[in-house]
């Protein structure tokens, strides 16, 4: 890492209880060995909402030296538990894992703000409510112009290709506004699917950069691109790692970087 950048570890789609085992601990390891300021997990911490899974996705954020923030994603509500999922949703991850569901924090030149876009109308969809936005864009015009301001989403605000199903009610709406009100950044999950900069290439520019995370650890049938993201920002410059899953022996390691710079105000791939 250069001097005097600061660095953040993305974590998405944890899905205690349904989390492949043998990930766990080179997990906690290469999250440890990168060093990170702080990390950063944007939701589906457990697989069902249940008591014994928040404990051990608890007891796993609570091993790392580095502090963390999160925010909830669809599968830290209840499923089946139809009255819980309607009167108290957020009743066990609220016990568990943090009381506020829209933490923030600041961190040297960085300003990270947490949204949860959790719906619990919705099985697998999620919502960016309108009074949560009109906060972020308050804050954002009020705050300080000399930071880099962050949001921690659970749900893409925009979708890659293949991806178009129109989950985030919301969205469209939201992301003009936010890009407006100083918004550079957005690190979301919930598609089990890395890309560390959608739709900015390096002759297309944007205003927000969007890293879009991939599942961690979970182990439902089908899951192979497991891995998180170390990213590294100084200034206008952002370098985003990947660090996929590698076999034998099973460990995280580095990808080459993308390196951005949003030196003219808007991101671009350099």
């Amino acid at each position: 890492m250069k001097a005097g950048a600061t660095r953040l570890v993305h974590l998405s789609d944890l899905h205690f209880g349904l989390e492949r085992a043998d990930l766990v601990q080179p997990l906690f390891e290469a999250v440890e060995a990168a060093g990170p300021d702080l990390v950063v997990v944007s939701g589906d911490l457990v697989q069902r909402a249940r008591k014994v899974q928040f404990i051990a996705a608890r007891r796993f954020l609570d091993r790392l030296t580095a502090p963390w923030v999160a925010v909830p994603g669809n599968h830290d509500i209840p499923l089946f538990n139809l009255a819980g999922r309607l009167l108290w949703p957020f009743a066990g991850y609220r016990r568990h894992i943090c009381a506020d569901l829209a933490p923030g924090r600041r961190l040297r030149d960085l300003r990270i703000f947490g949204i949860n876009s959790a719906w619990p109308l919705s099985w697998r969809g999620g919502i960016a409510r309108r009074a949560d936005i009109d906060r972020l864009c308050r804050e954002l015009t009020e705050g300080a112009k000399d930071v880099t301001n962050i949001l921690l989403f659970h749900h893409p605000m925009q979708e890659p290709p293949g991806f178009e199903r129109g989950e985030t009610i919301g969205a469209e709406a939201a992301l003009p506004r936010l890009a407006a009100a100083g918004l550079h950044v957005i690190l979301s999950g919930h598609l089990h699917r890395f890309d560390p900069g959608l739709f900015v290439t390096r002759d297309r520019t944007r205003p927000i950069l969007q890293v879009q995370g991939a599942t961690a650890l979970c182990g439902r049938a089908g899951e192979t691109a497991h891995g998180f993201a170390i990213l590294d920002f100084d200034g206008p410059h952002l370098v985003v790692t990947p660090c996929p899953a590698l076999d034998g022996p099973v460990r995280f390691g580095p990808a080459p970087p993308f390196r951005y710079s949003r030196a003219e105000g808007e991101w671009r791939l350099l």
